[in-house]
């Protein structure tokens, strides 16, 4: 479920997706649950060259930005504006690193992008705050959804024609949560009944 293909989203705005993956609640593992670990993940996916160490601050830091993330996702999967809170601390935490316009220009065309000023934990912060800045720009930010069953949350492009995905997977969260709404309103109704 949580390695289809499917989810992936497009470009910069992938490695976003990934980000907020690490905490992954269904199967009770984050990639970030310390600094060695948040380290080796970083440096795997090519976020993050070996070189000065992250602090307790840093990964502090990266975990309220994928925090952030993660309910701005969850108030696209609902169709809803995000939560001015998520989107203050998304804001506070990308203004502390800076990131430059990088202008290349290649078979006849020109493209700009955004680029970290900074290295470690500070360039990790400017490159996703970037990629969503795109995201944003291209119309591909309010795709990118958290699964709507709470004991999941994983992040999925929502790639479909009329934008109305609510989960990760339909034959595995999708079922889950449909089955249980069933039960339950089966429950409330025999309850009414007596």
């Amino acid at each position: 479920m949580h390695n289809d293909p499917s989810n992936a989203a497009p470009g910069a705005l992938e490695a976003v997706r990934r980000f907020v993956d690490t905490d992954d609640i269904y199967n009770g593992r984050d990639a970030l649950a310390d600094v060695t670990a948040a380290t080796e993940w970083l440096v795997a996916e090519g976020m993050l060259d070996k070189g000065p160490s992250m602090t307790a601050h840093d990964l502090s830091v990266l975990r309220n930005l994928r925090d952030a993330l993660r309910t701005m996702a969850a108030a696209n999967t609902q169709g809803e504006q995000p939560p001015h809170g998520a989107v203050d601390t998304f804001n506070g935490l990308a203004a502390r690193h800076a990131a430059s316009v990088r202008l290349d220009v290649g078979s006849g065309a020109t493209a700009a992008s955004l680029e970290p000023c900074e290295d470690g934990p500070g360039g990790v912060v400017a490159r996703l705050a970037a990629a969503v800045h795109g995201a944003v720009l291209t119309g591909t930010w309010t795709r990118l959804k958290s699964c709507d069953n709470p004991e999941c949350r994983w992040l999925f492009y929502d790639g479909s024609r009329s934008r109305t995905a609510r989960w990760c997977s339909m034959r595995a969260c999708g079922s889950i949560v449909k089955a249980r709404r069933y039960r339950d309103k089966q429950r409330r109704g025999a309850a009414d009944a007596s």
